[in-house]
């Protein structure tokens, strides 16, 4: 899927009805969205350090993978962890994003175009979200 046809099924805050995931939109990810540099390592900062209200943890573990490079036979995780899965959109990788969201270890994940966002914490019914800058 291009760009265009991201941005056409890709939405932003309006309409989030999870607390958690309105807060962490609009406080983390469509801030560092409209900030320069590295997204991923942008996005590692803001979490890690994350303080919110919806969640009980104040801070996340995150780590930064390639979709090549990861296995999801060994899904080995806790509930602070959130995994950053950088070039979902190289060719054959969406088809293997798209299967590794359905895993039922994965409650939250969250599209970005270029990269997705996994999340365990069980806070809410898994959902998947696509976002894009506001």
């Amino acid at each position: 899927m291009n760009q265009f046809l991201f941005n056409l099924k890709a939405r932003n805050a309006h309409g989030l009805h999870s607390p958690f995931v309105y807060e962490l939109y609009t406080q983390i990810i469509n801030p560092c969205l409209h900030q320069s540099g590295e997204l991923s390592a942008l996005l590692t900062n803001e979490l890690s350090n994350y303080k919110g209200k919806s969640v009980e943890k104040n801070k996340f573990n995150v780590q930064i993978f390639d979709i090549n490079q990861f296995d999801t036979e060994n899904l080995n995780v806790n509930f602070e962890d959130v995994l950053l899965i950088e070039n979902i959109r190289k060719p054959n990788n969406l088809a293997r994003w798209n299967h590794l969201i359905e895993n039922e270890k994965i409650i939250f994940s969250i599209e970005l175009f270029e990269m997705g966002l996994l999340f365990f914490n069980p806070i809410a019914p898994k959902q998947h979200f696509v976002f894009k800058k506001s």
